[in-house]
């Protein structure tokens, strides 16, 4: 009943913002770019995704509203949609100053450190066999940060192709939901009350977000919209905190979206060892782009990452608790994906991406 009623108001909300937008005319700016080829439609339907998220959690969860963990990711996701809003609204001449590019760096890490501390994050406890080490908590604050930039970058380089980075988003939290609800709750029996309320928190959270998602891909798929960084940026971001939040289940939503996280790891690699260039210096070399030079059309490389995701999906549930299966998947993904990139377009030399000029 709540992801209908999640559903719902996600579909809601997203056509009284394109409504309002159109109205107001808050349209993307086509021109020469690879994806802006079609009429204008609303865009920055990111900040419904923001705003409509805590507007349905209020109606659905109004208890979270005095949760440390629910307002550790609005608050910390709140300098990344501001800073992307207004690089957004310059983008589209609504107005005509520009932040630096060292801003969103700042806003990501701000925002990761505020997460942490008004989520009330603790040092995580890190265990492999009979070696046990507890995280001290600045120590975690670091990795949190290092690891919230790459799910926000790798979600976000992932949007070249429409509803692309949309369905990977909602395929990352659907998994968490149930991740959490069939193989957490069935597999492990004693619970203290904290950690019981934060594990459905972070459970319910995650259903909202694939709602939001979901609706998402359908609006971005023809587009009749775009979300644009604002919200695509909020949906790495969220991934990133209810994958720790929920108990560390960064190796699972890695294997779930290793498309998404290993393309970013190539991407960066490839453009600082081989391009000689910075690794946050936009180009056409991610991998929609590289099968576009193989010959791909966007419809096949859609349908590929969509069922490549929901393939990777089951498998790592199928597993359930058994972590050295998962670490084996994690491996042989790794090696796959990257023994492939390397033979096709180091060795084999074939195009790595599209030779065009990326516009800003």
């Amino acid at each position: 009943m709540n992801l209908l009623f999640s559903l719902i108001g996600a579909i809601a909300i997203s056509l009284l913002w394109m409504w309002i937008f159109r109205k107001l005319g808050v349209l993307d700016k086509p021109g020469n770019d690879l994806k802006n080829t079609r009429k204008p439609v609303p865009t920055i339907l990111g900040v419904f995704v923001y705003l409509g998220f805590f507007g349905i959690v209020a109606v659905l969860f109004p208890e979270y509203l005095g949760n440390n963990l629910f307002w550790g990711l609005m608050i910390g996701s709140f300098p990344i949609v501001l800073v992307q809003l207004l690089d957004e609204l310059r983008y589209i001449d609504k107005i005509k100053f520009s932040l630096p590019s060292w801003i969103r760096l700042l806003s990501h890490i701000l925002g990761a450190i505020l997460a942490v501390y008004i989520g009330g994050f603790q040092g995580q406890e890190i265990l492999i066999g009979s070696w046990k080490w507890m995280m001290p908590q600045w120590f975690f604050a670091i990795f949190f940060v290092i690891w919230s930039i790459l799910c926000i970058n790798a979600i976000n380089w992932f949007d070249g192709i429409y509803a692309q980075a949309s369905w990977v988003s909602s395929v990352g939290f659907l998994t968490i939901f149930l991740l959490i609800k069939y193989v957490v709750f069935q597999h492990f029996t004693v619970f203290t009350e904290a950690n019981l309320v934060t594990l459905t928190l972070v459970q319910n959270l995650s259903l909202v977000l694939f709602a939001l998602s979901l609706v998402s891909t359908i609006v971005e798929y023809k587009p009749l919209a775009l979300l644009r960084d604002v919200g695509i940026m909020f949906f790495g971001f969220s991934l990133a905190y209810l994958s720790i939040a929920g108990g560390a289940k960064i190796g699972t939503i890695v294997v779930v979206l290793s498309l998404v996280i290993f393309d970013a790891i190539w991407v960066g690699f490839y453009r600082i060892f081989v391009m000689k260039k910075s690794p946050l210096k936009g180009d056409y070399t991610h991998l929609h782009h590289r099968l576009l030079g193989l010959g791909w059309n966007r419809k096949e490389i859609r349908a590929f990452v969509w069922i490549f995701s929901l393939i990777m999906m089951i498998l790592m549930l199928m597993q359930e608790a058994n972590r050295i299966n998962k670490i084996w998947i994690f491996l042989i993904m790794a090696l796959v994906f990257f023994g492939v990139n390397y033979y096709l377009f180091l060795v084999k030399k074939l195009p790595c991406g599209l030779k065009l000029e990326k516009n800003n």
